[in-house]
């Protein structure tokens, strides 16, 4: 949880996003002070940060293919994500969200190296 996060998305576009540890240290004072227990706490950030690298690109969407993060915790970041694309308005299928390993030969990875090393 600690040091700056960076989220990189690619699908025929690219976003790159990085969350500087101040900004993740607030929010997750935020969350603790409503009572959220300090795992789901990096699984709401996670899911904030994916939400916020796609929101604007929803439409263009088909598959969205999430690196294996949070182990165990897949049906959770899904369900949260869903339910945060849906209150955008947008009808995105529960089976088009796949949390896999992505590896590093994909464009998301290259990107989020190319912004974390600036």
């Amino acid at each position: 949880m600690s040091g700056e996060t960076t989220v990189a998305v690619s699908n025929g576009f690219m976003v790159t996003m990085r969350v500087p540890a101040r900004v993740k240290q607030a929010v997750q004072q935020a969350l603790r002070e409503r009572g959220i227990n300090p795992r789901m706490v990096m699984i709401r950030m996670f899911v904030a940060a994916v939400l916020l690298a796609i929101r604007d690109h929803l439409e263009q969407i088909d598959l969205l293919t999430i690196d294996e993060e949070y182990t165990g915790y897949e049906a959770t970041i899904k369900s949260l994500l869903l339910d945060r694309i849906r209150a955008l308005g947008y009808e995105f299928p529960r089976d088009d969200i796949v949390i896999t390993r992505i590896g590093k030969n994909s464009l998301a990875h290259w990107a989020a190296i190319r912004v974390t090393r600036r």
